[in-house]
């Protein structure tokens, strides 16, 4: 049965985030009124509710602080937004009744025009100022960059709220984006879904007034409606607190903090401490975003289904029925589930329903599992010719033969760095070959969620060596670029495999990212493949293999029809000739220049480097990006000495070498090349003491680079300021010799290339003041 709610009975549970302070219980500065809005509208989807509160919100306050009906000094309103799926509420306890007047400055003739000789006032003069309703006596004087004019100080009354708020309030209702919006035929309008009611009030109590305006064909009002549920009529509201106290005596929380506080709570009180749910924090986001009013259910399921693997049994209960798994506090399964409803619930009708959904569920579950086990993974390579890829670059058969290219390559590097032996190099290219065929499942084919983990545990409950099946398993991973990595260096392989083909074949067929447009989501492979060089396989050179695997792909791409044909007996698969056709372009330029994007990416927002810290090593002439982990070492390294004195100078010294090299040379001073010194050209002093120290520095330098010692060699190179910065002070390098001033571009360029720029562009550290 539905139960009226109580919305006393709802108290936050011991240790839960407690409710922000209720507005209603701030007093409004002087000359200022509450605003409360209100968009009713049908149910948003979960997923868009969250940003368009905070849009909502924004896009309020800057209307406001435009209509300049912004309380205080600093003109920020405490403006609090709330919503429902039902509904978007933004409160602002200070909004100015009325507009402050203001003057504004009219400009008019220059004084020389407005006033004779003897500063009588001319007709250019009496017409401004007759313009403007004024005397000329009012003229004013102003100065400006183009010279002395007249002017008159208008002062313009203040409009009231309740004339202004009609005009701002429908663009920003109407303006707020979605990541999909309807329109309906009547009015036009573009909404994430149809309004249905306006409330829009400003004051409270008695003297409250409706914002007269219309949006979409629905007119505002002081009424909302409670939860749909329990089919509530509309509530007519006066203030704030009204509108609160009614709306949960309707079935409706409207604070999205205490629905979650009110989920935490009902999983707790239902649990009562003998278990745990498995933690899934965007599940209970999901809830929160999909309610109004939360009550809890803990049902069962028969024990026999805990045989199937723990990640079918959760992605079944989360992904597919929204519950929460539940567990002991050593993280066994249990046989149990708490599901969230949208109204308080008594009884165990709804209970038993649930569970016979999610009985049925578990048994389709059970039976994919038993009926996919009688043809093993290795039996399934030829199915994957029939499973198209994309149209224009084939099926997975031909992205697995690609894969098994850049494997082969990739192991080949890695076994010359000594962190593969031929052993695992093998149970690595067996995972490529079998990563892609659980996508010929009835389970893949039921729950596309669990693509790459399911082939995993296929291949385990097959038999498989771990270090295959742990592969398979997390070769999707990282999901994105703070996520979870492969566990190992084989599923490193495979992942890496799996993306830099994406990446490659994507580019090659013309469907690169574009603007926020990512339909191949081209930037999460992208993301994986840097994050998984740094965090795995540190001594790749990812350029390197980029341009090996992109020739080699594309000398079998043309047309869109793939043609590679590799490795064709290591896979023991039949997988059929394929047609020869034309070389495709190199895209490899593209390709890298994408992924050093996204290295600088990771850098920023993952290792939590300065920008431009990011763009002096990414831009360094030893290193660059080519290596990622070598990049942020050398980016971490730098953050932890660039704000020293010497350093600082020295990165002075380097724009200022950048800059005489680039733009105060001549060509002909220039050769081109860097040649080696004439030491009889060297001036006794800080031109020679210059030489002298960079040629002691070398070597050094060279020692710290092979033991990937930068911060030590950061700290060497700030050592040279002295004779940077007395060379500059004292020695003129553009001499009226030619022969002394090609000898000084050329020293200068050796220091530029082999100090300032070597590990770090030092050029690029903007000095901060």
């Amino acid at each position: 049965m539905v139960a009226a709610p109580n919305p006393e009975s709802r108290t936050p549970k011991p240790g839960a985030m407690t409710t922000s302070p209720k507005p209603e219980s701030r007093a409004p500065s002087p000359g200022t009124l509450p605003l409360l809005i209100e968009i009713g509208c049908e149910e948003i989807p979960a997923r868009f509710l969250a940003g368009a509160q905070k849009e909502f919100g924004e896009r309020l306050q800057e209307g406001l602080r435009e209509a300049a009906l912004l309380a205080g000094a600093v003109g920020e309103p405490r403006l609090q937004t709330y919503s429902t799926p039902r509904r978007l509420v933004a409160y602002v306890p200070d909004v100015l009744g009325k507009q402050h007047d203001r003057v504004e400055e009219v400009r008019g003739p220059a004084v020389k025009a407005a006033f004779d000789a003897q500063g009588k006032p001319t007709r250019a003069a009496e017409s401004f100022a007759a313009k403007n309703g004024a005397a000329v006596r009012n003229l004013i004087k102003v100065s400006t960059p183009k010279g002395e004019y007249v002017a008159l100080q208008k002062r313009i009354p203040g409009r009231p709220a309740l004339e202004v708020l009609p005009e701002i309030l429908p663009p920003v209702i109407t303006g707020l984006s979605f990541p999909k919006s309807m329109y309906w035929e009547k009015s036009k309008t573009r909404f994430v879904r149809p309004i249905r009611w306006l409330l829009v009030l400003l004051g409270c109590g008695q003297g409250s007034r409706i914002i007269p305006f219309e949006v979409a064909g629905v007119q505002s009002s002081n009424r909302t409606y409670g939860s749909r549920v329990l089919g509530s009529e509309s509530v007519t509201v006066n203030s704030f607190e009204d509108y609160s106290r009614k709306l949960r005596q309707a079935g409706v929380e409207f604070d999205p903090e205490n629905r979650r506080q009110s989920v935490q709570g009902e999983i707790d009180r239902l649990l009562e401490r003998d278990f745990e749910v498995v933690p899934d924090l965007e599940l209970e986001s999901w809830i929160v975003n999909s309610t109004e009013w939360t009550s809890g259910i803990r049902g069962g399921f028969h024990e026999r289904f805990l045989h199937l693997p723990r990640e079918i049994l959760i992605t079944v209960m989360r992904d597919h029925q929204k519950y929460f798994a539940v567990q002991d506090h050593q993280g066994k399964l249990q046989p149990e589930f708490i599901t969230l409803l949208n109204w308080d619930y008594e009884g165990g009708l709804i209970r038993g329903g649930h569970e016979r959904v999610l009985a049925a569920r578990f048994a389709d579950a059970e039976f994919f599992w038993n009926a996919d086990q009688k043809v093993p993974l290795r039996d399934r390579l030829p199915m994957l010719e029939r499973v198209t890829y994309q149209v224009r670059l084939g099926s997975y058969a031909d992205k697995v033969r690609r894969m098994e290219h850049i494997a082969g390559r990739l192991c080949a590097d890695v076994e010359g760095q000594g962190r593969l032996s031929p052993g695992e190099a093998h149970h690595a290219f067996r995972a490529v070959q079998l990563c892609k065929c659980d996508l010929t499942t009835q389970m893949v084919q039921e729950f596309t969620e669990l693509q790459g983990v399911v082939g995993g545990l296929y291949a385990k409950a097959q038999g498989e060596p771990e270090a295959v099946w742990q592969a398979i398993y997390d070769h999707y991973l990282p999901l994105s670029a703070d996520g979870q990595s492969p566990r190992s260096i084989h599923g490193a392989v495979v992942s890496l495999a799996d993306k830099l083909d994406s990446v490659i074949a994507g580019f090659s067929a013309g469907l690169e990212p574009t603007g926020s447009s990512d339909p191949f989501a081209l930037r999460r492979a992208g993301n994986g493949i840097i994050k998984i060089s740094v965090e795995l396989l540190p001594s790749l050179d990812l350029l390197e293999l980029l341009k090996q695997a992109s020739l080699a792909i594309q000398d079998k791409l043309a047309l869109g029809v793939p043609s590679l044909q590799l490795s064709q007996q290591a896979a023991g698969a039949n997988f059929g000739p394929s047609p020869e056709v034309p070389q495709q372009a190199d895209v490899s330029d593209q390709v890298a220049a994408f992924l050093r994007e996204r290295a600088e990416s990771y850098m920023e927002t993952v290792a939590g480097l300065r920008y431009d810290t990011v763009r002096a090593v990414i831009q360094a002439k030893s290193g660059g990006w080519e290596r990622p982990a070598d990049a942020l070492a050398r980016g971490r390294a730098l953050e932890r000495i660039r704000d020293g004195e010497d350093f600082v100078a020295l990165s002075t010294a380097a724009k200022r070498t950048r800059n005489i090299l680039s733009k105060s040379a001549k060509p002909d001073d220039l050769t081109g090349t860097i040649d080696p010194i004439d030491e009889e050209l060297l001036a006794a002093g800080p031109e020679e003491d210059l030489y002298r120290a960079y040629s002691r520095l070398r070597p050094t330098l060279d020692g710290l680079a092979s033991r990937d010692e930068y911060e030590e060699a950061f700290r060497v190179l700030a050592g040279l300021r002295s004779q940077v910065d007395a060379f500059f002070d004292k020695v003129l390098v553009m001499d009226d010799d030619i022969r002394v001033r090609r000898n000084r571009l050329n020293l200068l360029s050796k220091v530029n290339l082999w100090v300032f720029q070597r590990f770090a562009d030092l050029s690029q550290i903007e000095s901060r003041t």
